[in-house]
């Protein structure tokens, strides 16, 4: 066994999740593979249907018409079978992102999507975990199966937080550009304001007014009106209820599942909403070097209106209790609950979406960890994160071995030091 702060973890653990790891990426990747073939063979009605459809009605110069919802409809039923409405609910800015994936035909459309965020999602997040873990974040195949955004705007977030210490200004502007998708920007700025990252503020909202400012010129304001008026739509899709609660990654999604009335699970999800932005601002406010997991973690607890592919965003804290050693258990438990609302893509999980009891818990295992060990100090380099590219489990599991299994061995992965 290894000694690791007051903690035995037996090796068997350790090889355990690496071996997971490795078959679950496989796998996953397997499954890309097999839905892009099959919308080669007869496209589905799947989300990125709608990212085409409307990127293909803005490079035909009818940007606004991709926010009216029975025009945007018929391109989507020219090209594949879409059961029920499938509107284009997102910002300019990522219209223009996405124009040129709807010069290509569907399929061809889809599979460079794929390649494309998902390479850059991959590149990311070597940052908060190594290899096979990002891929085996079962949010990956949400994403894949369907073509969704969660590659994109997760490699946008991982890229610009952990660059904070190297190159601020960068870094900031990189998050601004997460204004493609708004909603899982929220906790930015006030991270951002807790730290004292100026120059990150600065880069942020130079790079989100450009992008703002570029989609008017390009696309005209006439899109900016469609998107407008469209939003009231989805704001009364989640009181009606119109979607299965199941879908939905929220605390207030989990609530109404089991039953809640609107105002309790509201409330509720404002509760929790509350905890993680004091728990994001303390962090930050501290200069904790968890505090990079912690602001992901919140995220995810922030918006009602979030589903199980931006659950990728969650990778940041996993990544940090993989790369040190922490709660090996706690990790397979927060993988679980994220696999549980993928496998309901398969009508095999009939409960609750179950990513906000992840975020709950990867958010206590950051905080018993620091209370844990007992310090607070900031760090100069809380931002960086190492590099993870062998993995702290081989590093750990080849000297123990090489050591002649000792029953406790000082040898460490390297990490940073403790809050």
């Amino acid at each position: 066994m290894l000694r690791r702060d007051s903690a035995l973890v037996p090796i068997s653990i350790l090889r355990w999740h690496l071996a997971a790891a490795k078959g679950f990426a496989i796998a996953f990747v397997i499954l890309a593979a097999w839905a892009c073939t099959l919308n080669y063979l007869q496209p589905k009605g799947i989300d990125f249907v709608s990212f085409w459809s409307a990127a293909r009605m803005a490079a035909g110069g009818d940007a606004a018409s991709a926010y009216n919802i029975a025009a945007h409809r018929a391109v989507e039923l020219s090209v594949a079978p879409v059961e029920g409405v499938l509107p284009f609910p997102y910002p300019p800015p990522f219209l223009v992102l996405a124009v040129p994936f709807g010069v290509a035909p569907f399929w061809m459309a889809l599979v460079a999507w794929l390649i494309v965020t998902g390479g850059l999602y991959v590149a990311a997040s070597r940052s908060v975990a190594p290899c096979p873990y990002p891929l085996a974040h079962p949010s990956v195949v949400a994403n894949a199966l369907i073509g969704q955004n969660g590659f994109l705007t997760s490699a946008i977030f991982i890229f610009g937080i952990t660059s904070l210490q190297r190159r601020p200004l960068v870094a900031g502007a990189v998050l601004g550009s997460m204004v493609i998708k708004p909603q899982l920007a929220l906790l930015l700025p006030v991270a951002l304001l807790a730290g004292g990252e100026w120059r990150a503020i600065g880069g942020a909202a130079l790079s989100s007014t450009i992008l703002l400012l570029a989609s008017y010129l390009l696309l005209g304001g006439e899109a900016y009106q469609g998107f407008f008026k469209i939003l009231p739509y989805y704001a009364e899709a989640m009181r009606a209820s119109r979607w299965p609660w199941n879908e939905l990654a929220s605390p207030f999604a989990f609530a109404r599942f089991l039953g809640v009335p609107q105002v309790g699970a509201l409330s509720l999800h404002a509760l929790i909403g509350a905890v993680a932005v004091l728990l994001t601002i303390r962090a930050w406010a501290l200069g904790l070097s968890r505090r990079v997991p912690i602001l992901a973690a919140s995220t995810m607890l922030i918006p009602p209106y979030l589903f199980t592919y931006d659950a990728l965003l969650l990778m940041v804290p996993l990544g940090w209790l993989i790369r040190e050693q922490k709660r090996p258990f706690v990790i397979a438990f927060i993988w679980v609950c994220c696999l549980l609302p993928v496998l309901a893509y398969f009508n095999l999980f009939p409960g609750p979406n179950t990513i906000p009891i992840a975020a709950i818990l990867a958010l206590w295992a950051l905080h018993a960890d620091e209370l844990q060990s007992g310090t607070r100090g900031a760090r100069p380099d809380a931002d960086q994160l190492p590099d993870n590219r062998r993995g702290c489990e081989l590093r750990i599991v080849s000297r123990v071995l090489a050591s002649g299994n000792r029953r406790n061995s000082s040898s460490f992965c390297s990490r940073h030091s403790g809050d």
